[in-house]
């Protein structure tokens, strides 16, 4: 509890409708999106993944139950960000590479280097656009690879650290069901961000910027996070950008300034509250977004 003197003001900001609150009202404050001639999306990406789409012109909200298996739960070996957590995954020499936050011994993977596992995993066809491990097909895969793939109990699995390697004191694996985790999140925020272009009629070459926000989604790879699709696959990377904690930002300049308290009432009046559930497009788009991205086709091949 605050211990507070008796003459204390204290300030709530105005919420939208349903799930979509007070901080997506104060991340569109922070970033101006209200006074922006351009379209841009701000994207919230936390156990709700929070999105607003718009410009000076009009502006669209909605919330996705992103579930919380992009911060570590729900993932067999998932951590929060602390020392030990296992920040980023890439692929060099032919072979995995981590890095764990504090550069000590591997303990977990926090949500940050699962977005990077996954899209690394994507790219080297351990896993397919529909998110299977096959380890049947593994003798397809790179050398280094073909011993990491294998079947542990009745699910496929990835062996991303064996015991001592990154100083992990125990064999560190993605499994199916994490894979299939990932994919409820990551569908969730992405069908939402969909949601929105699809009721405001705009496609993603309208987009001007996308703003990723919120304390996790400060530490996403851009380039895994458009490899599995967890924002617009089409939007070049050089439209996206990373804006801290938005919300945070738009409480505390409504806690210094009466017009800006003034001005976030306005913008919760006129934000359109787009409710999901209540869409009947949602579940298609839910079930096309749960999907990864497919690898383009050679040139000179079609799709069948």
């Amino acid at each position: 509890f605050l211990k507070l003197p008796p003459e204390t003001v204290v300030c709530l900001l105005p919420i939208v409708a349903g799930f979509v609150g007070a901080d997506a009202v104060a991340a569109a404050l922070a970033t101006r999106m209200d006074e922006s001639p351009s379209l841009r999306i701000e994207v919230d990406i936390g156990m709700n993944g929070a999105g607003v789409l718009g410009s000076r012109d009009h502006l669209w909200a909605c919330s996705a139950p992103a579930r919380p298996a992009l911060e570590g739960a729900q993932i067999r070996h998932g951590m929060r960000a602390a020392i030990g957590a296992i920040d980023r995954v890439w692929v060099a020499d032919g072979d995995l590479r981590l890095h764990a936050i504090g550069d000590g011994a591997a303990q977990g993977l926090c949500g940050s280097g699962l977005v990077d596992a996954v899209a690394a995993l994507l790219d080297l066809g351990v896993i397919d656009w529909t998110g299977l491990i096959d380890v049947e097909a593994r003798d397809r895969l790179p050398a280094p690879f073909r011993s990491r793939v294998e079947m542990r109990g009745e699910e496929g699995a990835l062996l991303l650290a064996r015991v001592g390697e990154q100083g992990a004191e125990r064999d560190l694996t993605i499994t199916q069901d994490d894979i299939r985790q990932v994919q409820l999140c990551k569908g969730a925020i992405a069908s939402g961000v969909a949601m929105l272009q699809h009721v405001a009629s705009v496609p993603t070459e309208r987009v001007e910027e996308l703003m990723l926000a919120g304390g996790f989604g400060n530490y996403l790879s851009v380039r895994s996070a458009l490899r599995i699709g967890l924002i617009p696959p089409g939007l070049p990377e050089h439209r996206i950008r990373y804006v801290g904690n938005a919300a945070a930002l738009g409480a505390q300049l409504a806690l210094v300034s009466e017009a800006e308290r003034a001005r976030a009432a306005v913008i919760a009046r006129r934000i359109e509250h787009v409710s999901l559930a209540a869409h009947p497009d949602f579940e298609t788009i839910f079930v096309e977004c749960m999907n990864f991205p497919r690898p383009p086709l050679p040139s000179g091949e079609r799709a069948g």
